[in-house]
């Protein structure tokens, strides 16, 4: 600068139309500027490294999480990735996803058009291994359309996990296709069984001569086997499932061990074999317990025992374990001088389907469920089936199951739920209205009950069933479930929401159906039904669950 300039003053350029002039600059301020500018320009030279600091930490963090990152612009090409060039796994298929296809991302906006990300799952063709590629939707700062792609490999323990899952879904529905199964079959299977036994009950209650009733004998204990097979296979699903209840009631042991020698002296005297039940005093006479499945157990034995003794003795025996406070343990064994079971067989009669071996499945008949469910049912009531054997020597069968003492009630009997269903008198004839789909079984119950001494009207739906209650009030109602036009349950449904009928509202149901399976009870008293009775129908059970209901209905004043 010229030392000369006067003042120290700089000429600034004016520009003119036609001329050209300078207006004196003030070198103070100018310095002042420049010294501005550049303390702006170091401060952003330094927001600019520290962009790139940040940068590059965060493509480093990227770089390093387990997961890769591709953004991808408009036309489909890349913005951003973190992926490997050369990845070894994924890298040949990168061409495959045809995310280089602005179509692709453009259809993808528009499934994500609401914001919401989409994830996906991708197996390798080659290797196997999954991989979950998320899609995320963002915008760049001028607002063009970007797709993130976030991608990350599945451990193997989430894989097996959702494979544990995959394959629990697909058991549960396995096993609701299986107890649909049951159901129908139970039946389709029971209702004919019903109609059979039924008239099979009422034409050995005629007069017959020797030969007839040595067919029809025959006929019912095929029929019987048929039913026996029936029930062990749904005991054993009902097991399997989880869903079979033990129901505890005070009983007299003695008695019931009673009638059950009576039920097979006259077979075992027809094989010349000793059947011997050790009671000892020492044993508490009334427990509680669920005696009908203990009684289902001992039959199964003791069956077994007579089928396979030639010769001999058959002994059940029951013995005092322990007595603690108000509890007894109680030993039940079976033991015969069959022909013995091998020591390697011993455990695998228990499984189901199977019998010792070949031979004696074509020399004694069986399906090989009997010892499957015997066992089951024990573990179910707190105890464990054994067996000890030998072959030739006979074989022993014993578990030990815990009881409840008892009590007696004021007359000396024992304090259960049924010792007061008493059968009552039946001076006036009570009106019975039967309704069921099936012929043989309505004739069949018509027969049963007028013998009883009931009035019996028939029906054979639930739209009959409402047209006869409108007309006739009858003291009890047996409502078949499964029925064309209207089912048992809508039926009762309406007679209890109903007013108008001839019948009282609160008139008692008997669910009479087929259907055994867990939750049918429940569904049947649920829909306002009194009581449930199981096809085949047992007609003693028939008579207490109807002399029960009509007592109770009885002592109610209108």
């Amino acid at each position: 600068m010229d030392k000369d300039i006067d003042n120290c003053m700089l000429l600034s350029p004016i520009t003119g139309k036609d001329r050209c002039m300078f207006d004196p600059v003030d070198l103070t301020t100018a310095i002042e500027k420049i010294v501005e500018l550049e303390a702006y320009s170091a401060s952003l030279e330094q927001e600019a490294a520290a962009a790139k600091r940040e940068a590059s930490l965060l493509r480093d963090i990227l770089r390093a999480v387990p997961v890769g990152v591709t953004a991808y612009t408009d036309d489909g090409s890349i913005a951003y990735s973190t992926a490997a060039s050369g990845d070894p796994v994924w890298g040949e298929m990168k061409t495959e996803s045809c995310l280089h296809n602005g179509r692709r991302i453009h259809s993808l906006q528009a499934a994500l058009s609401e914001g919401e990300s989409q994830i996906i799952t991708e197996r390798h063709p080659t290797t196997g291994v999954h991989r979950s590629i998320q899609y995320i939707p963002l915008s760049s700062e001028q607002g063009a359309p970007l797709l993130l792609e976030c991608t990350s490999e599945i451990p193997r323990e989430v894989e097996m996990t959702h494979e544990l899952r995959a394959a629990k879904d697909s058991a549960e529905a396995a096993d609701k296709a299986k107890s649909e199964f049951l159901t129908t079959m139970s039946h389709e299977i029971r209702t004919p069984m019903n109609g059979l036994l039924g008239m099979l009950d009422l034409a050995l209650d005629t007069e017959l001569d020797a030969e007839q009733r040595e067919y029809l004998e025959a006929v019912e204990n095929s029929a019987e086997s048929l039913l026996v097979l029936i029930n062990q296979i749904l005991d054993f699903s009902k097991i399997e499932a989880g869903v079979m209840e033990v129901d505890r009631q005070a009983f007299r042991l003695r008695k019931r061990l009673s009638a059950l020698r009576t039920m097979f002296f006259h077979r075992a005297e027809e094989r010349c074999l000793n059947l011997v039940f050790t009671v000892p005093d020492d044993v508490p006479d009334v427990i509680v317990g669920d005696f009908s499945r203990i009684r289902q157990v001992i039959v199964n034995l003791l069956d077994n025992a007579l089928k396979f003794t030639d010769a001999g003795t058959v002994h059940l025996a029951v013995e005092l374990v322990e007595l603690k406070h108000e509890w007894a343990q109680l030993r039940f064994s079976i033991k015969d001088s069959g022909i013995g079971i091998l020591k390697e067989h011993q455990e695998a009669i228990f499984e189901r389907f199977v019998q010792s071996d070949s031979s004696v499945s074509r020399q004694y008949q069986g399906t090989g469920l009997g010892l499957a469910i015997c066992r089951k049912l024990v573990e179910l009531m707190g105890g464990k089936l054994e067996v000890t054997s030998a072959p030739g020597e006979g074989a022993e069968f014993f578990f030990t199951l815990p009881f409840q003492l008892g009590k007696l009630n004021e007359r000396g009997e024992v304090a259960t739920r049924e010792n007061a269903l008493a059968k009552p008198e039946l001076g006036s004839s009570k009106k019975v209205l039967v309704v069921d789909d099936n012929a043989v079984n309505l004739k069949y119950m018509d027969i049963f009950l007028k013998k009883q001494g009931f009035e019996v009207d028939l029906a054979t739906n639930g739209i009959e069933a409402l047209e006869a209650v409108k007309k006739e009030a009858y003291d009890v109602v047996l409502m078949d479930i499964a029925m064309p036009q209207m089912d048992g349950l809508e039926a009762t449904r309406r007679i209890r929401e109903s007013t108008s009928f001839r019948v009282r509202s609160d008139v008692p149901v008997v669910a009479m159906t087929a259907h055994a399976l867990k939750g049918d009870r429940e569904a049947f008293l649920a829909a306002g039904m009194s009581e449930y009775v199981g096809k085949p129908i047992n007609p003693d059970n028939l008579l207490r669950v109807l002399f029960g209901l009509l007592q109770c209905s009885d002592s109610v004043t209108y």
